[in-house]
């Protein structure tokens, strides 16, 4: 036997992948840990047990939230459920419900962008809405795009196009003004164009019925020049029959959008300044364009970007679109990585510290987009490549700048959360759990909103650093009280409450809970536990011992009110000298570890206390 000090100095690569577990010679294996559940990695390096969940309001039902950040007196989070939006300020109360288009199963598909008082919404079903917030009158209002109209001929400056195959087919209406038929010269129409406009010999119509395939009937909405057939007819871009844009950005003062379900690989730039005219005019550096991607698939558009330059995600590839600035004369794309997007639900791609972040059409990777400014081209990494077992089935992302950290809700209901920082090479993982499922999440400025289901109902809660409870609510009263009141999201629920320092497993009924004596100062919520674990162990960096002892384990601690550690012998509470203990402990040890999945000792504590971790050292009886 021989003895071995080990160190860990810092936790920068948080949780590893146990595919991992026999590399001890990287560099990363040095700053992980097996297990880091509920724990953050501090910008510093070190550990602490997450923040706890506050709880703002009860919710109708499952749905998903977006955060709506005007100004700093004018942030709301807009929460998206079955035929409804409701609005909630910055400070969690309730402002008003607005109609919606949007049913639950259409919310994953929904893509969305904010440009001062409005929120523009696409979804490649439904036809594209406008969220408007009047500051003045404190009003919100919902309405679809409204596009002008061609201030010489009239028509609407949407975009309009030839669909595929419909190519040598010319139409011939039989009048120029009011209700006409029109004739195909060959068969062309079904009930699906229905409610389609067409731009024919210089006017516009709308098609009303259908008699047969070559045959239509319609309104003139502007006057048409003649009654002669015409070959070079365009349809709606944007209709019942061939879908909506599916992606939106704004760049270089430009309403970005794409991806139709049956033009899926177009984009469409309206004309500076002008979001909702679209129409292509003579080609002018300011008037708006319109270009096919091209590679060797037809490749649906799942997102647009706007980062250095415009970025476009496929559902197989990613594209820089390039002009400085862009014009219809000068606009370039060039295909950059072939990764591809998830395409059966929107995940938000987000702007992390120079780079883009995005989920890799696979659901197995979160990828970091980010330009080379020597090679002048894109290049694509994995960040969660040694936590891969972290990821499953990604739903949404949102990234917190203060805090440095992405935080992407998982199908399975937890949280995989990285802390990344890369002037310090940190790439830390972790995971967190609640009593229940995370199912959406916003970030509101520097603050962190979930939407959680627990028994079948649904919940707003924030993040919030002086809790240590989940779906907590904190009491501050000037006079003693003995029963905290006004708890219905809690009935019927065992809850941990916190009063005066004292800790007490309680239950609620009839919407209250009495406590064992009055207090002042109270937090009652539901607990979570932290879970942390450290890697099996190797002699220098790559011998693997026959068995392993832990004869001593060091922590260095801060500000920290409880700790409970299994060296061997089981979960015991480590007695610190005052409330918020700041120094060094010393722990024995017990018995023999053989086998490499079994931890050398264990963290773990459902307490709401705070424990933060800065260093930890152990020493060890290696059998080689």
């Amino acid at each position: 036997m021989a003895k071995q000090s080990i160190t860990y100095n810092d936790f920068s690569f948080g949780e590893l992948s146990r595919n991992l577990f026999g590399r001890g010679n990287i560099s990363a294996y040095r700053s992980s840990a097996m297990n880091l559940t509920n724990f953050d990695v501090i910008q510093t390096g070190g550990i602490e047990r997450r923040s706890g969940l506050k709880f703002v309001s009860s919710l109708e039902s499952n749905g998903k939230i977006i955060a709506f950040e005007y100004s700093e007196d004018s942030m709301f989070l807009l929460f998206f459920r079955d035929e409804y939006i409701d609005i909630f300020n910055k400070n969690g109360e309730f402002v008003t419900t607005l109609d919606s288009p949007y049913t639950l199963s259409d919310l994953p598909k929904m893509r969305w962008v904010q440009k001062g008082q409005t929120l523009y919404l696409v979804h490649p079903f439904i036809p594209p809405r406008i969220i408007r917030y009047n500051k003045l009158v404190g009003t919100w209002t919902i309405a679809f795009w409204i596009y002008p109209k061609h201030p010489t001929y009239g028509y609407s400056c949407e975009p309009y196009t030839r669909i595929d195959g419909t190519e040598g087919i010319t139409l011939t209406p039989n009048g120029t003004t009011g209700e006409i038929k029109i004739v195909a010269s060959q068969s062309l129409f079904s009930s699906i164009y229905v409610g389609v406009k067409i731009l024919i010999n210089g006017g516009e119509i709308l098609i009303n019925s259908v008699s047969t395939g070559r045959v239509a009937n319609a309104t003139v909405n502007v006057d048409l020049n003649s009654k002669d057939a015409d070959a070079n007819w365009q349809e709606q871009a944007f209709s019942e029959k061939s879908g909506y844009p599916a992606s939106i950005a704004f760049y270089q003062n430009r309403l970005v959008i794409g991806g139709t379900d049956v033009l899926k690989n177009r984009l469409w730039f309206s004309k500076i300044g002008e979001y909702f005219n679209f129409d292509l005019g003579s080609g002018l550096d300011d008037e708006a364009i319109e270009f096919d991607i091209f590679s060797d698939k037809r490749n649906q558009i799942v997102s647009v970007f706007a980062g250095k330059h415009l970025q476009v995600f496929t559902s197989d590839s990613e594209w820089m679109v390039v002009g400085n600035p862009i014009t219809p004369s000068n606009i370039s794309v060039s295909q950059q990585t072939k990764i591809g997007s998830v395409d059966d639900r929107y995940i938000a791609p987000k702007f992390v510290e120079g780079s883009t972040i995005f989920v890799a059409r696979n659901k197995k990777e979160i990828r970091e987009f980010f330009y080379g400014d020597l090679s002048e081209n894109y290049s694509s990494e994995d960040l969660i490549l040694l936590s891969s077992h972290l990821l499953n089935n990604p739903l949404e992302q949102d990234y917190n700048v203060k805090k440095r950290r992405l935080y992407v809700v998982q199908e399975d209901g937890t949280l995989a959360v990285l802390l990344i920082n890369k002037s310090h090479n940190t790439n830390a993982w972790v995971q967190y759990k609640t009593n229940g499922k995370f199912k959406s999440l916003a970030v509101l400025f520097d603050k962190v909103y979930v939407v959680v289901e627990r028994d079948g109902t649904y919940s707003l809660e924030v993040f919030d650093e002086d809790l240590f409870l989940d779906k907590a609510k904190k009491i501050s009263s000037i006079t003693e009280i003995s029963t905290i009141t006004d708890l219905d999201f809690l009935n019927n629920k065992d809850v941990v409450v916190v009063a005066d320092g004292e800790i007490y497993n309680l239950r609620v009924e009839n919407n209250e809970v009495s406590l064992p004596k009055p207090c002042k100062n109270i937090v009652v919520g539901l607990p979570f536990t932290h879970i942390f674990c450290p890697l099996p162990l190797f002699v220098g960096s790559s011998f693997i011992p026959k068995a392993v002892r832990l004869l001593e384990l060091n922590l260095r601690l801060m500000d920290t009110e409880k700790l409970e550690v299994d060296t061997g012998a089981g979960l015991k509470n480590i007695i610190l000298n005052d409330e918020y203990f700041s120094g060094d402990v010393k722990i024995r040890g017990k018995g023999f570890v053989k086998n490499y999945q079994i931890p050398l000792f264990k963290i773990q504590s459902s307490a709401p206390c705070k424990l933060k971790i800065l260093n930890m050292s152990m020493l060890v009886d290696v059998i080689r």
